[in-house]
């Protein structure tokens, strides 16, 4: 009788916890400053004008297009404040390749790689969201993202060692 007490106990202590706390989401609205030349006329669009998304081409070339959706600022009662930044990468190419955030700057301060995860492959051919998530921990200056928002996409592929691309990405706010 013991053992079915002790899982309904612990479901009931997950739930209990689950309903504790609500994400509260902020989309942050910024201008990115385009310092590529694309394909792609990067002009105003539908999906452009959409209220807190930014949906700037960040690079369109023969390998690769990636397209900043939007950077969202959360805050969760138990795990606490963190930042998405968004994006969309269309692989091109005919090998796989690997999406990373590198050298992550907010209001003109390097952000510590501790807070930072980025990895994202994306398939011969394919689309997926790649998504930079920068977490507030406890020991480290967590980013406020009032003046200006810096990274490099940085993208390779692992079975063609030869392959890499760094893109700037610059958004004001």
């Amino acid at each position: 009788m013991k053992k079915i007490y002790f899982p309904i106990a612990l479901l009931l202590l997950f739930l209990l916890l689950a309903a504790c706390g609500e994400t509260t989401e902020e989309n942050v609205n910024g201008k990115v400053e385009n310092t590529e030349q694309t394909s792609e006329d990067t002009g105003t669009d539908e999906e452009e004008e959409r209220a807190n998304e930014i949906n700037q081409v960040i690079v369109d070339n023969e390998n690769v297009k990636a397209t900043l959706v939007k950077i969202v600022k959360k805050e969760d009662p138990i795990w606490g404040r963190s930042i998405e930044v968004i994006f969309d990468v269309q692989n091109k190419r005919q090998d796989s390749i690997e999406v990373q955030a590198r050298s992550v700057s907010a209001d003109g301060r390097m952000v510590d790689e501790a807070l930072l995860t980025m990895s994202q492959e994306v398939a011969p051919g394919k689309s997926a969201t790649a998504k930079l998530t920068i977490q507030e921990f406890e020991g480290y200056e967590f980013p406020e993202l009032k003046e200006n928002f810096e990274m490099t996409l940085h993208i390779f592929s692992w079975d063609q060692m030869d392959y890499q691309e760094d893109h700037p990405v610059k958004v004001t706010f």
